[in-house]
């Protein structure tokens, strides 16, 4: 009997979402064959078995949520005998050894394969709700996972149903999947442990736009990309990060590009982009833009960034505050184009095209003057940037 289980498949993996089932229950497994899909917090992955012989049972289904480790299915030879209850049992005194093990220290003496399962925890809503009270929030329209209980142990009472149903009536529920629990989880970190700061400036976009025109094939994101990795290539100092009470800066500029899909928010990387053309970097952006939204992004498209840029400009937005995407030190923001009066040479009023760049920094060791230089090197680089700058 062999035992299909979740591997970890990333420093910061802990768990991940079935995608689906590619074999089903009796079907036969070829070594290397593609077994199950699924979908951790960086990417959606493949999984091929790595043992032969016939898929007894899956222990984790479609849209279920397992942890690094846990038993995902059982694989066994044509002929061979297997006993779903003992396996079962013996898996749940092994948890239950190393979670008392991780808080109590050493494990009980283990039970024997004969024993009785133990007994589980009920769920949410088991035992808490009587059926009079559920008949009375079906009648209501009342979701009793939305009530909290205020009777004896937790229990669900007709009043708590019944100021349930005089609230605010619930459209629905949407569970967070593995990407939008990484962005929750990091962005929630970033704004715990990172002490940030934001530097705003206008730039003149008539330069930009000029040379989007004359360079086919090419976006304002492409050239912000361009620009910015220009940008860091003479202020290293805000392509780091900060890890145990020491910088580090990083040789590579590695820009991730902010990129919204059905699944959430993805940030893939362009590469060591102070080395590229914009017209390569525009290649590369529409590559990734296509892996993203049929869900094809891998761990490598997806790791190793050391700046952020996102760019909500195409959607209207004029600026906004941006959050630091740890454990980098820097987040640009590019706001949209729009034209506005300015005072010109000779205090002569003029229309021109601006657009408002945001940029968040990690005030633990980034200060205002180094920020500063950034910020307005930034600005040089759009409102100086031209085809042939561009293409080098």
């Amino acid at each position: 009997m062999d035992v299909v289980t979740l591997p970890r498949l990333g420093v910061t993996m802990t768990s991940a979402t079935i995608v689906s089932w590619e074999k089903q229950e009796g079907d036969y497994v070829e070594r290397g064959e593609l077994l199950v899909v699924i979908e951790s917090e960086k990417a959606t992955i493949e999984l091929e078995s790595s043992y032969e012989g016939v898929l007894r049972k899956i222990l984790v289904e479609e849209e279920s949520e397992a942890q690094v480790g846990d038993p995902l299915a059982v694989i066994t030879a044509a002929d061979e005998k297997f006993d779903l209850d003992a396996f079962l049992r013996g898996w749940e005194v092994e948890r239950a050894g190393k979670m008392a093990g991780a808080v109590h220290g050493p494990p009980a003496a283990p039970v024997s394969p004969g024993a009785p399962p133990p007994q589980k925890t009920a769920g949410p809503l088991a035992v808490r709700v009587s059926p009079r009270v559920k008949r009375l929030a079906g009648e209501l329209g009342v979701d009793l996972a939305g009530v909290m209980g205020t009777g004896p142990d937790g229990v669900i009472t007709e009043k708590d149903v019944k100021a349930a149903s005089s609230g605010p009536k619930i459209k629905a529920k949407v569970r967070l999947n593995q990407v939008r629990k990484a962005m929750a989880n990091r962005m929630l970190s970033s704004w715990q442990n990172i002490p940030q700061f934001t530097q705003m400036a206008t730039v003149n976009a008539e330069n930009l736009l000029k040379t989007k025109q004359e360079m086919e094939g090419v976006s304002i994101n492409d050239l912000a990309v361009k620009a910015v990795a220009d940008a860091v290539a003479d202020n290293p100092e805000v392509n780091s990060s900060f890890q145990d009470d020491m910088v580090i800066i990083y040789e590579d500029i590695n820009i991730s590009v902010a990129m919204a899909t059905e699944q959430g928010l993805v940030v893939p990387v362009v590469r060591n982009a102070d080395r590229k053309t914009v017209q390569e970097i525009a290649r590369e952006i529409r590559e990734l833009q296509e892996r993203a939204a049929s869900d094809r992004l891998t761990g490598e498209d997806l790791s190793g960034g050391t700046i952020t840029v996102s760019n909500l400009g195409f959607y209207g937005v004029e600026t906004g505050t941006p959050i630091i995407n740890p454990p980098q030190s820097c987040m640009v923001f590019v706001g949209s184009i729009r034209k506005v009066a300015m005072v010109g040479e000779g205090d002569e009023i003029k229309v021109a095209p601006v657009l408002e760049l945001s940029i968040a920094y990690d005030h633990r060791f980034i200060d205002g003057m180094t920020a500063s230089r950034f910020t307005t090197g930034l600005k040089e680089e759009l409102e100086n940037i031209g085809p042939e700058r561009a293409s080098v």
